[in-house]
C-alpha cells in the first residue's frame, strides 16, 4: 500500500469516527458514541504511518528545524487547556445557556487540539526525511505519535463533560453537574472500563511529558537562548509582583486562602533555582582562575561527556541533593516536636522547683522572698501535692492533686491561659458556682440563643408522631396526629431539660443553702471526659492518707465541685492533674502550714540551670540547705534524653542515605578516571605531580557535593517552610496536637550540609589514588 493510501485512509477512519460519534450523542447513545470515538487515535496513528512514508526526499535532511520547537509548545499549550477545563468546567457549564467570554475556553481548546494533530503530523513526516541514524530520528516520531495516541484517550473524560454539561443545559439546571453522574449513564462494561481508560490516559501523558522533554537539545542553539532570556526575564518579573502584591501564608483556614501563597512561593523557589543555575558558571569562572587544580576540576565537570557518564554525575549530584534534603526535613520535624512538648511542659511545669524530697517544709514565706531576689526570677509560686483518687456519678480515676495560690500561679504557669471552661476565680469564691451561666455548664445556651434546643424539641415531636403511625393499627378512621409542643411546653421542655442535663435543679445565690457550697477544684480535659463532669458537677476526693480508725488508717473523703476544665496539649497533664486551693489542698491532705514546694519561673528558660545554681547558693547561705533545687531539664531527663537519644537515632539511619549517595559519587569519579584517562597522561607528560592529580579528583568530588548539598539544603529548606507556615493538619484526636510541628534550626542545617561534603570527599579518595597510579606510557599507548 502506498502513502497516500494511508492517508486517505486515515482521513477516512477519523471523519468516520468523529461523524458517528456526533450522530450518536444526537441520539443519546452513549455506548455506541465511545466505541466510534475509539476510531479517532486509529485513524491518526494512520495518518502518521502514511505521513511517514511519503515524500521523495526521505533520508537526505540534516537539520530539524522549528518544527519541532512549534510542536512541542503547541502540544503543551493544548495540555494546559485541558486542565484548564478541568477546573473551569462548572463555570463553562453555567454560562453554556446565556453564553459569555468563558465559552472562548473550549473553542480555544479545540483549536489547540487541530494544530497539535498536524504538526504532529508534520513532525512525523520531518522524522522520516532525516538521514537514518541521525541522533534524536527516532525520538522525535515516537514522540509525535505519543502526543496523538495521548489526544485520543485525553478527550474520553472531556467527551463524558460535554454530555453531562449538554444534560444539565437541557434540563435547565436542575441538577449539579459531576463525572459520577456522568458515569452512571453509561453501559455497564464500559462504567467498569473507565478506571483502566483513566490509568492508559495518566501514562500516556506522562510518557508524552517525558518524550517531549527529552526533545529539547535537538532545538536550535539560538532558539533555546532566546527562550531562556525571556523566560528569566518573565520569572523576575512575576517573582517582583509576587513578593510586593501576595501574602507569603494563608491568611484563613479555607482553601482557597491557599492560591496566593503557593504563587508566591512557587515563583520564588524558581527564581532562586535559575538564580542559582546562572551564578554557577560564573562561579564555575572564577574558580578556575585560582589554582590548578581546580581549573582542571572546574573543566572536568564542565566538559562533554559521554551520556552513561553523564547520567550518572546527574544522579549522583541528585542522590546527595535529596538524602540531604530527606535528612535536614526529618531533623526539623522532630526539633518541631521536641519544641512542642517543651511548650506544653513548661505551661504546666516551673522552670525551677525548690522542695524537700518525699516530704513537706514550712517557713515557706520568708524563701518565696528571698528566691525573688534573685536575679532574673519573674514569678514565684508555693505548691502542695498528693496522690488521691477521684471519683464521680460514673467513674473513677486515679490523679494527683496540687494545691496552688491562684494569686501567684499566673505568673509561673500557663494554667489560666489553659482553661477552657470556668474560671479560676471560683477556687477563691466558691459561692459563685452555684449560678453558673449555661455556657460555662455544657454549652447549653438560652432558648433564644443559637443553639436554640426548640428545633431539636420539635424533631422529637415529629418522631413521636411517626413511630405512633407505624404502630396503630389500620382503621375505618385515619390516626389522629399529635401536634406539636405549644410555645409555653416547649419553654417548660427546654427548661427541664437543661436542669437535667445538669444534674441539679434552677438555683439562683439567694435561695441556695449555704451547706451546698463546695470548694472548687480544676480538673484536665481528659480527665473531665472520663469522669462525664462538667463545670458545676460535683466529685469526690479520696486520699488514702487519712486518719487512724479503730480497724486501722481510714481513707479520707471531700466533695468538691468542678470549677473549671483545662487543655494543656499533654495527654499526662489533662489526664492526672487536679488543682484546689492552696489552704483547701494543705486541709486535705493534712500538711498544716507545710508545703511541697515552691515553684520558680525565669526570664529565659535555657538560662534556667544558672539560675537553679544562684537559688541553691543563696539557699544554703541562708542555712537552707536542706531543699532541693532542680531544673526544669533535671526533672525531665529521662523524657528529653528519650528524645534526643531517638534524634541521633534517626540521624544515623537517615545518613545512611548519604552514605549511598557517596558511593554513587564513587562510581562516577571512578568511571571519569577511566574516561580522561588520556588527559591525566598528557598532565603526567608535562610534568604534573602525582599528589596534584589527587587532588583534582578530590576537588572534583568535594564540587559535586558542594552542587548536591547546595540543592539538597534548599529543598530541605522549602519542604520545611511550606510544613511550618502552610500547616500539615494531623487529627488532634489521634496525635494530641493539631498539625505537624516544624523547627528550622540553622545548626543542623549547617551539620548535615557538612556530613554530605565529608562524605563526598571520602568517596573521592580512592578514585584520585587510582588516577595518580595511572602510567603515561600506558594513558597515551593507544593515541
Amino acid at each position: 500500500m502506498k502513502a497516500w493510501h494511508h492517508l486517505a485512509l486515515g482521513g477516512l477512519v477519523v471523519l468516520l469516527g468523529v461523524g458517528a460519534a456526533g450522530a450518536c450523542f444526537t441520539f443519546d447513545q452513549l455506548t455506541w458514541m465511545l466505541v466510534a470515538w475509539a476510531l479517532v487515535p486509529v485513524g491518526l496513528l494512520e495518518l502518521a504511518w502514511g505521513a511517514s512514508r511519503s515524500g521523495s526526499v526521505r533520508g537526505t535532511r540534516t537539520r530539524y528545524g522549528a518544527l519541532p520547537a512549534f510542536y512541542v509548545f503547541a502540544a503543551t499549550a493544548q495540555l494546559g487547556s485541558v486542565i484548564a477545563l478541568g477546573v473551569l468546567w462548572p463555570e463553562v457549564v453555567m454560562w453554556g445557556a446565556s453564553g459569555g467570554p468563558i465559552l472562548l475556553l473550549p473553542a480555544a481548546h479545540v483549536l489547540l487540539v487541530a494544530v497539535t494533530v498536524v504538526l504532529a503530523i508534520l513532525t512525523v513526516r520531518r522524522g522520516a526525511t532525516l538521514q537514518p541514524g541521525m541522533k534524536g530520528r527516532g525520538r522525535l516520531q515516537l514522540a509525535a505519535l505519543v502526543t496523538m495516541l495521548s489526544l485520543a484517550l485525553q478527550h474520553l473524560p472531556l467527551l463524558l463533560m460535554v454530555v453531562g454539561a449538554g444534560a444539565a443545559i437541557t434540563s435547565g439546571f436542575s441538577f449539579t453537574y459531576s463525572l459520577d453522574e456522568a458515569r452512571l449513564a453509561l453501559a455497564g462494561d464500559l462504567q467498569n472500563a473507565l478506571p483502566w481508560l483513566a490509568l492508559a490516559s495518566g501514562v500516556t501523558i506522562v510518557a508524552d511529558l517525558v518524550l517531549r522533554a527529552s526533545l529539547w537539545y535537538l532545538l536550535p542553539e539560538r532558539f533555546r537562548f532566546y527562550f531562556w532570556l525571556l523566560f528569566d526575564a518573565a520569572l523576575t518579573v512575576g517573582f517582583a509582583v509576587a513578593t510586593f502584591t501576595l501574602p507569603l501564608q494563608p491568611l484563613g483556614p479555607e482553601p482557597e486562602a491557599l492560591v496566593d501563597p503557593v504563587i508566591r512561593l512557587s515563583l520564588t523557589a524558581a527564581f532562586a533555582l535559575r538564580v542559582f543555575v546562572r551564578i554557577l558558571p560564573l562561579l564555575m569562572q572564577g574558580l578556575e582562575a585560582t589554582s590548578f587544580e581546580l581549573l582542571v576540576a572546574s573543566r572536568h565537570l564542565r566538559a562533554k561527556k559521554s551520556g552513561f557518564l553523564a547520567t550518572i554525575g546527574g544522579l549522583s549530584i541528585l542522590a546527595v541533593a535529596v538524602s540531604t534534603a530527606m535528612l535536614v526535613g526529618v531533623l526539623s520535624v522532630m526539633g518541631g516536636f521536641r519544641n512542642d512538648l517543651k511548650q506544653k511542659i513548661l505551661g504546666n511545669q516551673a522552670h525551677i522547683v525548690v522542695d524537700l524530697e518525699r516530704r513537706t517544709f514550712e517557713g515557706w514565706g520568708p524563701l518565696i522572698e528571698q528566691i525573688e531576689r534573685v536575679p532574673h526570677v519573674e514569678g514565684v509560686t508555693p505548691f502542695v501535692t498528693g496522690e488521691v483518687m477521684v471519683t464521680s456519678a460514673t467513674n473513677m480515676a486515679g490523679a494527683v492533686l496540687r494545691g496552688i495560690d491562684p494569686a501567684t500561679v499566673g505568673r509561673v504557669t500557663d494554667l489560666e491561659r489553659n482553661l477552657t471552661r470556668g474560671r479560676l476565680d471560683y477556687l477563691v469564691h466558691p459561692e459563685r458556682m452555684l449560678d453558673l451561666p449555661p455556657e460555662e455548664r455544657r454549652s447549653i445556651l438560652p432558648l433564644d440563643g443559637p443553639n436554640d434546643t426548640r428545633g431539636l424539641l420539635d424533631e422529637i415531636a415529629n418522631e413521636i408522631n411517626d413511630e405512633l403511625a407505624r404502630q396503630r393499627t389500620p382503621g375505618p378512621t385515619p390516626p389522629r396526629e399529635v401536634p406539636p409542643p405549644s410555645e409555653g411546653l416547649r419553654e417548660a421542655l427546654g427548661t427541664d431539660l437543661d436542669e437535667f442535663l445538669v444534674d441539679r435543679p434552677a438555683r439562683t445565690p439567694t435561695t441556695q443553702p449555704a451547706a451546698d457550697v463546695l470548694p472548687g477544684i480544676i480538673v484536665g480535659k481528659e480527665l473531665a471526659r472520663s469522669l462525664r463532669v462538667y463545670p458545676g458537677d460535683e466529685i469526690d476526693v479520696i486520699s488514702p492518707l487519712g486518719e487512724l480508725g479503730p480497724a486501722g488508717p481510714m481513707p479520707k473523703s471531700r466533695r468538691y465541685r468542678v470549677a473549671g476544665v483545662f487543655y494543656s496539649g499533654m495527654y499526662e497533664f489533662d489526664m492526672k492533674l487536679v488543682y484546689v486551693l492552696l489552704e483547701s489542698g494543705q486541709r486535705f491532705l493534712s500538711t498544716g502550714d507545710a508545703v511541697s514546694g515552691i515553684e520558680v519561673k525565669v526570664s529565659n528558660v535555657d538560662r534556667a540551670p544558672e539560675v537553679a545554681t544562684a537559688i541553691r547558693r543563696s539557699l544554703v547561705e541562708s542555712g537552707r540547705d536542706d531543699l532541693r533545687v532542680q531544673d526544669w531539664q533535671e526533672l525531665n531527663r529521662g523524657l528529653f534524653g528519650a528524645l534526643a537519644l531517638e534524634k541521633l537515632a534517626m540521624f544515623v539511619t537517615l545518613g545512611i542515605a548519604v552514605l549511598i549517595a557517596g558511593f554513587c559519587v564513587f562510581g562516577t569519579l571512578t568511571l571519569m578516571v577511566q574516561e580522561k584517562s588520556r588527559e591525566v597522561g598528557i598532565l603526567f607528560a608535562m610534568g604534573t605531580t602525582r599528589s596534584a592529580i589527587v587532588r583534582v579528583f578530590i576537588v572534583e568530588g568535594l564540587l559535586i557535593g558542594l552542587y548536591g548539598a547546595v540543592l539538597g539544603l534548599g529543598l530541605g529548606y522549602l519542604v520545611t517552610f511550606v510544613f511550618e507556615h502552610f500547616g500539615f493538619r494531623l487529627n488532634p484526636e489521634v496525635y494530641y496536637i493539631d498539625r505537624l510541628p516544624v523547627n528550622v534550626d540553622p545548626v543542623e542545617f549547617t551539620a548535615v550540609g557538612l556530613v554530605a561534603l565529608g562524605v563526598c570527599v571520602v568517596s573521592t579518595i580512592f578514585p584520585a589514588v587510582l588516577a595518580s597510579r595511572l602510567r603515561p606510557v600506558d594513558a597515551l599507548r593507544l593515541d
